[in-house]
């Protein structure tokens, strides 16, 4: 039901130099999804100049699960003018993440592979 380090997928994604909806201050990092009680759950772990990761940030559609899961969490998201602007800059990422939860439990895959 929950899941132990071999459960996770991972894909690396970096910040292309003209993507202006990029919704994260890291211009680099993971984007990580493991089933929790069945239900897939992607996170976003940025990595700083110096190789260093952040703590996991869940993203999804559902703001009120994104402000409850990653309450207190700040310094993860670019800043946004509202709710709608801030779906626009993560549906990509959520659906990528969905995508990845479908590879095989410990996939690791290369950036823009999906």
């Amino acid at each position: 039901m929950l899941p132990g380090v071999d459960d996770f997928r991972m894909q690396t994604i970096t910040r292309a130099r003209s993507e202006t909806d990029w919704p994260f201050l890291a211009n680099k990092g993971l984007l990580v999804c493991a089933k929790v009680l069945l239900k897939p759950v992607v996170y976003f772990i940025g990595e700083d100049p110096d190789g260093e990761q952040s703590h996991p940030f869940a993203i999804s559609t559902d703001m009120m699960e994104v402000a409850l899961v990653n309450m207190g969490t700040t310094g993860v998201l670019r800043p946004y003018d509202d709710f709608e602007q801030l779906l626009k800059r993560l549906v990509p990422y959520v659906s990528m993440g969905q995508r990845l939860c479908n590879q095989p439990p410990g996939t690791d895959l290369p950036d823009s592979a999906l």
